[in-house]
């Protein structure tokens, strides 16, 4: 795991300077946009209160193995549970933000312009049969579609994407499910952060997406686990 320590703001204002657009492609000259190529370097301007941070976080995504294909089709309980049989938890989504930007608050874990030769992002989009991946079984028809619609990476393949804090494969390759503490637990206790592998992601440290309840398993959706400091 690594260790990460630093002071995180609820709400940090970037500027798009480069191919901002909204969410359905369309040009955007919002300073935030849904999508944007490249931002202002150095301009994070941090507009709440910090709140300092101390926790562990696991190196690679689950099953944190470098050389390992993350682990996909697990809901938000299975992740937790898996958690907590290894003495860790889910992390809040906060900390995985922090861990992602770094002190300068970077939108991106490797800097300020999104960058595909970085990581595992930017694939095209493969039509998943939805009636195969409905079953609460994980049989072979599942397996035979998982494998079918992937286009992970192993953890650690692409050395270049790797956060501030040294987390490695933050923007991409899976989804990462973690407890939504920013927006109270609501609409649901979970969330998914860092984006997949597919062009569409926005595969940035700050964004959330917490359309999709507990229950939910799917083809490029995993997880990575946190920790508390042990005293020393």
């Amino acid at each position: 795991m690594v260790e990460v320590k630093g002071s995180y703001c609820p709400t940090v204002l970037h500027q798009c300077v480069e191919g901002g657009r909204t969410h359905d492609g369309k040009p955007s000259h919002d300073p935030m946009p849904y999508f944007c190529d490249g931002y202002r370097p150095g301009y994070a301007k941090c507009l709440k209160p910090e709140t300092p941070k101390h926790f562990c976080i696991d190196l690679y995504e689950y099953p944190n193995k470098i050389g390992a294909l993350p682990e996909v089709f697990v809901s938000w309980y299975e992740a937790k549970d898996a958690c907590e049989k290894q003495g860790k938890r889910l992390c809040d989504d906060d900390e995985w933000t922090l861990a992602c930007e770094g002190p300068e608050r970077l939108p991106y874990p490797y800097g300020w312009r999104r960058d595909a030769s970085r990581c595992n992002i930017d694939k095209p989009w493969r039509k998943p049969n939805d009636g195969i991946l409905a079953s609460k079984e994980r049989n072979a028809r599942v397996e035979e579609e998982l494998a079918r619609l992937s286009q992970r990476v192993p953890s650690g393949a692409m050395p270049g994407c790797v956060s501030p804090f040294g987390v490695k494969d933050m923007g991409g390759n899976v989804d990462e499910w973690a407890v939504n503490v920013t927006l109270g637990g609501k609409p649901y206790k979970s969330v998914f952060k860092g984006g997949h592998w597919c062009g569409g992601a926005r595969n940035r440290c700050r964004p959330t997406t917490e359309s999709h309840d507990e229950t939910t398993r799917y083809y490029a959706e995993g997880f990575r686990c946190c920790a508390n400091p042990q005293p020393i």
